[in-house]
């Protein structure tokens, strides 16, 4: 988990850290005519395992796309490089995310897609920074950035 979050943050050379981190492998899927039950969040659900991970991310995105507010280039490669490996994790994440935190986490994951989305030649600064802290998004990016899943699950309680 840690190596995770110092390749996102852009804190390893070594050359693992410049490919996304692979998923582990996913379960057979459930048949279209069996209904999915919603994992129950939990301390020990992908969620909270990841979200430390998933926060340091969000902020090394954050801080790099920020830049542009103070009129500094964007290196367009390596932030389309942290917003996939954080949708992929995210996606991972999404579906034991505890329901307190879930509708803000969507809005993180749907904002870090749409600002690098907006990763492009002849982009204007603002659609690249808007998403991230424009104040429609900004309660959500506190709310994740905040959320202790050890808070949610006291000791014994999960």
């Amino acid at each position: 988990m840690i190596a995770a979050a110092m390749a996102l943050a852009g804190c390893s050379s070594s050359p693992e850290a410049a490919s996304p981190v692979a998923a582990p492998p996913a379960s057979a899927p459930a048949s279209s005519s069996t209904p999915t039950a919603r994992p129950s969040a939990t301390a020990t659900s992908a969620f909270c395992l990841d979200l430390t991970t998933f926060q340091v991310g969000v902020v090394a995105y954050s801080a790099e796309v920020g830049a542009a507010i103070e009129g500094e280039p964007l290196d367009f490669k390596e932030l389309r490089r942290k917003a996939a490996l954080i949708a992929d994790m995210g996606e991972a994440m999404q579906a034991s995310a505890p329901p307190d935190v879930a509708k803000h986490f969507r809005t993180v994951l749907k904002a870090i897609d749409t600002s690098a989305s907006n990763l492009k030649s002849g982009a204007k600064a603002r659609d690249v920074v808007d998403p991230v802290y424009g104040e429609r998004n900004r309660p959500a990016f506190d709310a994740v950035d905040d959320y202790d899943c050890g808070a949610a699950f006291p000791e014994g309680k999960a």
